[in-house]
């Protein structure tokens, strides 16, 4: 088959869970035999440019703003259209002839691209709430978490662009918001399939009104050859073992990584947090964060490539999830659980998947003294650490699910085009 994977951003450039999931899928679809472009847009290039990249290809989409509206308007209107984008996803699909379009994300793309896709039989896979939520995450500008498209819609595009306005306009600031609302929820519906990588996820958008039936939970699968081979050498951790604590992911507000170093306060001197992760991103949380620390053993860490995790998660004894906001999957839960490394996590979203007791910890999100009982609770008794270990489920692997992915392609293959939209 000749395979399209749509995706917001890529590798080298980008490196987040949809990326590394979409070169992972990329590969293993073009492993079973199948032509597999990634198009995505990058404003660097100023003509459509192809390329081959490990076994697949890509093609990147000059992705400049196109004349039009300006200001924090257009800015916020390029977030989910950009004409530029959608021109080049036309001469994609002429050039490319793809027999299937599996969309990974169209965030700072143009979700326009769904509807340009035709007859050919297409799936999306819903990575994050972003199609419900502009910030893709649920959560308000003050931490708390969201529900859901609201009036509440407006604070959030106010918080973004750094605006103030008087609280009588802001109805008007949420029609946008709204507008974009109606018309992502309409763009989802020339998707054929609508695949979630958890059933929390699945449920959130039946919520939110979308056909069930149309919805199909299909956890990510792990490349485990990602994790095991060719990792360059990650400096060694010190530490007790049994107290080598780690985080791998955003060091971002929403992420909660300044719970688990309050948490970490008053444990024992050779207990050890190392953190993995662009301190870049944020750099006034980060210096806060800097600044609180009360632990000798917690450690600042540059952001890992892609090819290092294996080496740093081998390292650990746990890994600490603390989110603030419901997470819809959580790629590095898999990885530490593949490589026998128990998870601790806050009882949000898909981390709820964690059994607490049998083969991590769950406590309640934000709560810090109450991860600092379990973290306590983990270093006064090791023998927890192999109980866990033993217990760890199974993590699906990415050819698994490559697999399962061909059969839902060649299903849709074949029906002719009206059964599919019926």
């Amino acid at each position: 088959m000749r395979i399209l994977l749509p995706v917001h951003q890529y590798l080298p450039r980008k490196v987040g869970g949809t990326e590394v999931y979409t070169w992972s899928l990329a590969q293993a679809l073009a492993a079973r035999g199948h032509t597999v472009t990634v198009f995505y847009p990058d404003t660097t290039v100023t003509a459509d440019t192809r390329e081959e990249l490990g076994q697949h290809a890509v093609w990147r989409a000059p992705a400049a703003p196109a004349p039009g509206l300006a200001g924090p308007l257009g800015i916020f209107w390029r977030t989910f259209r950009n004409p530029s984008v959608e021109h080049s996803y036309r001469r994609a699909l002429a050039e490319l002839r793809p027999e299937v379009v599996h969309v990974q994300h169209v965030q700072e793309g143009s979700a326009r691209i769904l509807a340009l896709t035709g007859s050919i039989p297409l799936l999306i896979t819903l990575h994050d709430f972003w199609f419900r939520c502009a910030v893709a995450n649920l959560v308000r500008p003050d931490g708390s978490r969201c529900e859901g498209p609201s009036v509440a819609c407006a604070d959030c595009l106010l918080a973004r662009a750094h605006a103030r306005v008087p609280r009588w306009m802001r109805p008007l600031v949420a029609v946008p918001a709204a507008y974009r609302n109606l018309y992502l929820t309409w763009m989802l519906t020339y998707a054929e399939r609508i695949i979630t990588p958890s059933a929390f996820v699945r449920q959130r958008f039946m919520d939110w009104g979308v056909d069930g039936a149309r919805l199909a939970v299909v956890p990510n699968g792990l490349d485990a050859s990602r994790l095991q081979a060719g990792a360059p050498t990650v400096s060694s951790i010190p530490g007790t073992p049994g107290r080598r604590f780690g985080y791998l992911g955003s060091v971002a507000p929403i992420k909660g990584l300044h719970v688990a170093l309050r948490a970490f306060e008053g444990l024992p001197e050779d207990a050890t947090l190392s953190i993995y992760g662009d301190t870049a991103l944020f750099p006034t949380y980060v210096q806060q964060l800097k600044e609180g620390v009360r632990h000798p053993g917690v450690r600042f860490m540059d952001r890992l490539p892609a090819e290092a995790v294996g080496a740093a998660l081998r390292q650990l004894d746990y890994l600490i999830v603390p989110s603030l906001a419901d997470e819809s999957y959580s790629m590095v839960v898999d990885e530490a659980q593949a490589l026998g490394v128990p998870v601790i996590a806050s009882a949000l979203g898909a981390l709820a998947r964690i059994r607490d007791g049998v083969d991590g910890r769950l406590f309640p999100a934000g709560d810090a003294a109450g991860l600092h009982a379990i973290l306590k609770e983990l270093v006064e008794r090791p023998d927890l650490h192999q109980r866990y270990v033993r217990a760890l489920p199974r993590v699906p692997l990415l050819s698994e699910q490559a697999a399962l992915l061909e059969g839902m392609y060649s299903a849709l293959l074949s029906q002719g085009h009206s059964a599919r939209r019926r």
